[in-house]
């Protein structure tokens, strides 16, 4: 017995020497250790990991909130723990008068002062109410100092900690175990957070909960990149006896990590006969990873054929890629029959994938879900669909889909009236391509350079020059020029047509244009050439570009060289009047 009291006090002097070790290291090396810790409560496993299990407003009633002490003597130690002092407090004689009226409670109210004690002297007083109470404090001390150690990674003092008292009071509670298990996988320690799991019973006398389970699971499923975690993680799933949502969600989310398809859709099953609804993230990452697997880019796969004397592959349309988008679809549909809507990011990968695979069926059927409930990623859902139908020309499917989202309540972007612009414009329907033109100005969505070059080479193709002319004229007018050989080939339709005073209006247009470009961004001797060739082709510049171009050659300070040639530009402006 008496060999039994002095290891377990060796334990506590180890804990304490140790701590206090560390902490004036750390205080002297650092001098602002003392200042940035964080003002907050040190939170319980359980709700600071969504995945941990547990009710938050059980433990938050459980732990007293971080407010000021009221107890007088709680009060009066904080404040002789906070007087400035350059030399090491004598904790025996400054709390002498304390030492009888020590209690758990107490203890604790001192210790969520820390940020006005600083660490070097939490851990002090610690050290010395341990001696005091023979560290027989209750689960809520030993639970706070827990969280206090392995927030600043403190694992041996950590560990220490939990041996002594659970050799002081014949045990330790499952919470601060699971505390420990956090911070340290969160360290990525896994094999420490494993072994901790595994002796739990033996060296602190407690069997594990499913708070304990959830934190193992947590670290084995979401934070260990190896997938033999995988395994044990199975092994601890089976010895649960009633495993909750979290337990479900966190083997889930591993099992989806590492591929495991067929072992995630039978857990998931489990879970619903359960009565359990996954987690949000669970079902988001569940039916993602079943996206990816039978994505696009495995829609062919090589075959190697070794029948013949000289091998070769072959490509061969993937299996594996149907059956994955299919199993993603079901499970879909089973989550969203527990009332759970996955997030849009997953809806939208679900339906490109769909998309890609041209299963437009099932794909108007989650659109119907998202119109429904209008659901925020609405939008970008419909034009996935839309730009897909549009890339094989499905113009009736297309345009009534797109009719469908206007009336449900949706924005189309610019990128979808482009796709079907686009897919009018190829199949020479230049005057329903026009239609969606105009009802995108009509809905206040300002069409881009690239709605303009495919309406202006439609209306080329048909020979349409009045209608080409008229958008190339508004393109400019909007700020942008067409490419070079968009106006050779609008040019020579013109000139077919006798009208060369229009494509002089262009050109002028354009140089204009390309010079406003050149003086805004500063390009003064590329300006000065442009101009320069304007005026010999008897082109003169507006009044807000001549502006612009004395501006960039004031600001570049070459007002000389801007004056001699804009003084040749008045005077060619006199000689056009006359």
């Amino acid at each position: 017995m008496i060999c039994k009291q002095s290891r377990n006090f060796s334990a506590a002097l180890f804990f304490s020497f140790n701590s206090l070790r560390r902490a004036s290291f750390r205080s002297k090396t650092n001098p602002k250790a003392q200042t940035t810790l964080p003002n907050r409560v040190p939170k319980s496993t359980s709700y600071t990991n969504p995945l941990a299990g547990g009710d938050r407003r059980t433990i938050l009633s459980a732990i007293p909130s971080p407010s000021a002490p009221s107890d007088s003597t709680a009060a009066s130690i904080v404040s002789l723990l906070s007087e400035p002092s350059d030399i090491p407090l004598d904790l025996d004689f400054q709390l002498q008068n304390f030492k009888n009226k020590l209690t758990s409670d107490i203890v604790l109210r001192i210790l969520r002062n820390y940020k006005q004690l600083g660490r070097s002297r939490t851990l002090e007083f610690f050290s010395w109410a341990g001696f005091q109470l023979e560290f027989r404090f209750d689960d809520a001390v030993v639970e706070y100092m827990t969280d206090f150690l392995g927030r600043r990674k403190l694992f041996d003092d950590l560990k220490w900690l939990l041996k002594t008292a659970a050799s002081r009071r014949g045990g330790v509670s499952t919470r601060s175990v699971a505390i420990s298990i956090r911070f340290l996988g969160r360290q990525g320690r896994i094999m420490e957070a494993l072994a901790l799991f595994e002796g739990m019973e033996l060296e602190f006398f407690c069997r594990p909960d499913n708070l304990v389970f959830n934190n193992i699971l947590y670290v084995l499923c979401r934070k260990d990149p190896h997938e033999d975690s995988m395994d044990a993680a199975l092994l601890i799933f089976r010895q649960m006896g009633q495993p909750d949502e979290f337990s479900y969600s966190n083997i889930l989310i591993g099992l989806s990590r590492f591929g495991r398809f067929e072992i995630a859709t039978q857990i998931f099953h489990e879970m619903s006969r359960a009565h359990l609804i996954p987690t949000r993230t669970a079902a988001n990452i569940l039916i993602k990873q079943f996206c990816e697997s039978g994505g696009k880019r495995n829609l062919v796969e090589k075959v190697r054929v070794t029948s013949f004397r000289n091998p070769f592959e072959i490509l061969v349309p993937c299996v594996r890629a149907e059956s994955s988008i299919e199993s993603a679809v079901e499970l879909f549909w089973a989550i969203f029959e527990l009332n759970l809507v996955p997030s849009g990011h997953v809806i939208n990968s679900l339906i490109t994938e769909l998309s890609h695979l041209q299963k437009f069926e099932e794909a108007f059927e989650i659109l119907k879900m998202v119109g429904d409930r209008k659901l925020r990623c609405g939008d970008k859902s419909y034009m996935i669909v839309i730009q897909e139908l549009c890339k094989i020309c499905r113009a009736d499917e297309a345009s009534g889909l797109f009719e469908k989202m206007l009336s449900v309540g949706f924005k189309p972007k610019v990128a979808g009236y482009n796709s079907l612009i686009q897919m009018f414009c190829s199949l020479r329907h230049v005057e329903e391509a026009k239609k969606y033109f105009d009802l995108m100005k009509k809905k206040r969505c300002e069409p881009d350079h690239a709605t303009y070059y495919l309406l202006i080479n439609a209306y080329s193709e048909v020979r349409s020059w009045e209608a080409a002319y008229e958008m190339v004229m508004e393109m400019m007018d909007m700020g942008w020029n067409p490419n070079f050989d968009l106006c050779r080939v609008l040019g020579g339709i013109l000139r077919e047509n006798g009208r060369n005073d229009l494509v002089l209006k262009m050109e002028r247009n354009m140089e204009i244009q390309l010079l406003h470009g050149d003086c805004k961004a500063g390009r003064v001797d590329a300006a000065y050439e442009k101009l320069k060739g304007m005026l010999s082709k008897g082109f003169y510049p507006p009044i807000y570009v001549k502006d612009a171009f004395e501006k960039a050659f004031r600001k570049a300070g070459k007002w000389k060289i801007a004056s001699q040639i804009l003084s040749e530009m008045d005077q060619f402006a006199i000689q056009k009047n006359d």
